[in-house]
């Protein structure tokens, strides 16, 4: 395995016992190093907290896609994880987003996209009593890590009671090298747009 991204590693050490944790996750891919860290350290429940991916058929296909990873870290890695279902909520989750349909990726859009997914899943963190959360938004070479982070952040400074953020950039310390091995391994579906309707067009 790939050495950890160094935040991390610094917090593992400082863990003693399992503690329970809920990971947002994005698709079955951007959760396959996340899984295996975590797994390792964690009782990981899973959040599939995503209805801004369009159409349905293609949330409906990454979530399958998820499902068979949790299959395959159960038999192949003996790391067992808990799955919610959240639902799909497309036209409601639009809302706030559609006055921003003609700004381009990465812009405010984006962020305010990150924002409604990351605090639905710490909303459910919450709910279940499970103390830490965190998202597998920082695996994908597409987003800004810094920026999601600094998200996270926020929502905790804002409800300081709440699950408490852990640090986490996937990306770093081969983390991406490790995910995208192991997703092959697992024959895990790959998308090519990041789920939004505003870039479907694009990738077509």
């Amino acid at each position: 395995m790939s050495d950890r991204p160094k935040e991390l590693a610094r917090f593992l050490r400082k863990e003693e016992g399992r503690r329970r944790l809920l990971l947002h996750s994005c698709c079955g891919p951007c959760s396959c190093y996340p899984f295996l860290v975590l797994g390792t350290h964690y009782d990981v429940t899973v959040s599939f907290s995503n209805s801004n991916i369009y159409p349905r058929e293609e949330w409906e296909r990454r979530l399958r896609a998820l499902r068979r990873a949790i299959r395959g870290f159960s038999r192949h890695y003996g790391i067992k994880i808990r799955l919610l279902e959240p639902g799909y909520g497309h036209d409601s989750f639009m809302e706030e987003l559609r006055p921003m349909a003609d700004l381009p990726e990465g812009s405010a859009r984006c962020l305010l996209c990150y924002r409604k997914r990351m605090e639905e899943a710490r909303l459910i963190a919450r709910q279940e009593g499970i103390p830490l959360w965190c998202t597998t938004l920082t695996s994908s070479r597409q987003k800004d890590s810094e920026a999601i982070l600094r998200i996270a952040r926020e929502l905790d400074q804002e409800d300081p009671e709440g699950p408490a953020f852990l640090l986490s950039d996937w990306k770093r310390g081969g983390g991406l090298e490790e995910g995208e091995r192991i997703a092959s391994f697992l024959m895990l579906y790959r998308q090519h747009y990041c789920g939004c309707e505003y870039s479907l067009p694009k990738r077509k």
